[in-house]
């Protein structure tokens, strides 16, 4: 517990073109003689005390939708936005960098701020990075020469934020005798965890199984299966873990991405990871603006940039809805990142724009997490969709302004859901093919609200007579209902891929509904996966593959990490290259016998292609 005095923070992120390695941060108090006398407390000292000393700001009246035609320039953050960090960079959008003309940064107490225009890489704005950070509490105007949407004209003004405690952090445990996972003599310092598919059908699944490892007693790191439950790829990772593992687009290349960094209950801090086919780092980046990135959303748009979501305690006075003077509210943040650059293009802060009327959880005096966004993509018509679970609701936010369009679901919706439509808890909502809204719809009690299993939903959305209906819903076979986490994939023809969070599964659907592949982890070994996709990747790893021969001398045992083109091994004496053995590839590692006594110079394995090519060799240790 922090003891009373003015607290210093030690803090990290992206400014400018610094792409942000992340630390996690927790305030440090030190009290001269061990005694801080009250009246000398600053505002932020208080937090040991949530119930006595000056109140935190208290919540601020929501800012509304802006007008696109109100301005000429978008900033962000957009114009009283309540809860902004120190580091903040101020980002303004519309108009080429060098159009922008003179932008001057006042902040209420730190005075006048020097800093330099970072351009973005489209062309459509510049970020102007302040030389020194803001003070928590005061409040910052800038003046452009240009109207700002939002602003009432070339002036406008935001706060900073009076930061609160992030909560602990602890690596996650890893117990190297646990059972329930592999063992491989070909690979000793791999063990991902065994998986028990239940169903198979034919040509369920087109390709692999992703899945980002966590929780439980093994190593936890990004993982591919094939369909039958089996290792492909393997990446464990020490002192974190790795979630929402994907394919995506970077720079025109397919990519492996996940989140990688330390969680705490319900939500997490860490930083952005993206491999090549050869499982090369090609990108590692976080969040502008002082902010780590949270697990719960990580999509490489089109357009170059990278949407992200973070989890930040701020103080607020929640003593009319019975809470303390001084309790935390979790403001969750969504930007879109320049890649390239870092510069932030877009940010939007739910604290100011989702009351915290909107949310079905009780209030809390340490980090009310009231609203919990845990998906953010890119809508058709260029918008942002954001789900939040502590809300039952669906967001629309404009792209261009920052604001709120539409709400979808809980207690605040602009739209009348029919009730068999009613979702709760929701998660990964997307836009699909067929224009219909999906999600994993996780049910719960949820105040007035109850379902009892889980669901993938598919809702018809009528924008303009603001109607929402069923357009079509998948449940398992079991009625299974999955209370925190999951996934529900379209996939080509119009099937689901769905990962049942903390439920240890993950299960495929043709489009009516039928179970085509069910798949589980034993439960003895508490893995979960955030989410769960269905990927279509072609691995070629620059590392080499390995052999060793088993105790009995009968067979070599070879594997390859993350090839996926090995259909055949093959073991030939080292000297003349003679075939003293093969077996088609059988899982991770594949047993190839040999005749005891070996070759006199050895022996070496060959991996071949569907065609016989050999892809990579390795002599036999």
């Amino acid at each position: 517990m922090d003891e009373p005095d003015r607290p210093t923070s030690e803090t990290s992120g992206a400014t400018g073109d610094d792409r942000g390695r992340w630390t996690t941060r927790r305030r440090v108090l030190t009290v001269a003689g061990g005694v801080a006398a009250a009246g000398a407390l600053g505002a932020g000292a208080w937090a040991a005390w949530p119930h006595v000393g000056p109140a935190a700001p208290a919540e601020p009246p929501l800012t509304g939708p802006v007008e696109r035609d109100s301005g000429v320039l978008s900033a962000f953050p957009k114009p009283g936005t309540p809860t902004a960090r120190p580091q903040t960079q101020i980002s303004l959008r519309g108009l080429p960098a060098d159009a922008l003309g003179e932008v001057v940064v006042d902040g209420e107490r730190s005075g006048r701020h020097e800093g330099r225009l970072l351009a973005h890489s489209d062309g459509g704005g510049a970020s102007f990075v302040p030389s020194a950070e803001f003070e928590e509490g005061e409040t910052v105007t800038v003046t452009t020469e240009h109207d700002v949407r939002g602003a009432g004209g070339r002036r406008y003004s935001f706060t900073i934020a009076e930061l609160a405690d992030r909560p602990d952090l602890e690596a996650p445990p890893v117990d190297p005798e646990a059972e329930g996972f592999h063992r491989f003599a070909s690979a000793p310092d791999l063990r991902p965890p065994l998986v028990d598919v239940h169903t198979s059908l034919p040509r369920a699944v087109d390709g692999l199984v992703a899945l980002g490892l966590k929780n439980g007693y093994g190593q936890k790191g990004p993982l591919l299966l094939d369909a039958a439950g089996q290792p492909v790829w393997f990446h464990p990772l020490t002192g974190v873990d790795a979630r929402d593992v994907r394919l995506q687009q970077l720079g025109g290349q397919p990519v492996l991405t996940w989140w990688e960094g330390v969680q705490a209950t319900g939500y997490g801090y860490g930083e952005l990871v993206a491999v090549d086919t050869g499982y090369r780092e090609v990108a590692r980046f976080g969040m502008g603006n002082g902010y780590d990135a949270d697990a719960h959303e990580f999509i490489l748009t089109d357009a170059g940039t990278a949407l992200l979501v973070a989890y930040e305690p701020v103080r607020m006075d929640l003593s009319h809805r019975g809470g303390a003077r001084r309790a935390s509210v979790i403001d969750c943040v969504v930007q879109e990142v320049d890649v390239d650059t870092g510069a932030v293009l877009f940010e939007w802060h739910s604290v100011g724009e989702v009351s915290l009327d909107e949310s079905y959880l009780p209030v809390e005096d340490e980090r009310y997490d009231y609203v919990h966004v845990n998906a953010v993509d890119v809508d058709v018509d260029g918008n942002l969709l954001v789900s939040a679970r502590h809300t039952s609701a669906v967001y629309s936010l404009d792209r261009v302004t920052g604001g709120v369009r539409w709400r979808l679901g809980g207690r605040a919706s602009d739209f009348e859901v029919a009730p068999e439509a009613v979702f709760i808890r929701q998660h990964d909502v997307r836009r699909a093919s067929d224009g219909t809204l999906t999600m994993f719809d996780n049910g719960s009690v949820e105040g007035e609200l109850l379902r009892e299993s889980s669901r993938v939903l598919s809702l018809d959305v009528d924008e303009v007579a603001r109607t929402v209906t069923v357009a079509r819903e998948i449940t398992h076979p079991d009625g299974l209902f999955a209370e925190s986490q999951g996934s529900a994939q379209e996939l080509p023809g119009g099937g689901f891929f769905v990962g049942w969070g903390n439920l240890l599964r993950y299960s495929a659907f043709d489009p009516d509904g039928a179970l085509l592949l069910d798949a589980t982890f034993p439960s003895a070994t508490r893995v979960s996966s955030y989410r769960a996709f269905s990927v279509t990747w072609d691995g070629q790893p620059t590392t080499d593959p390995s052999a060793v021969r088993s105790k009995d001398g009968l067979e070599v045992l070879a594997s390859w990490n993350g090839a996926t083109r090995v259909a055949t091994w093959q073991v030939v004496d080292a000297a003349g290259g003679t075939v003293l053995g093969s077996a088609p590839r059988s899982g991770f590692e594949t047993a190839v016998p040999v005749p005891a006594a070996g070759a006199p110079a050895g022996l070496r394995v060959e991996a071949l292609d569907a065609d016989g090519h050999v892809l990579g060799a390795v002599p036999v240790g």
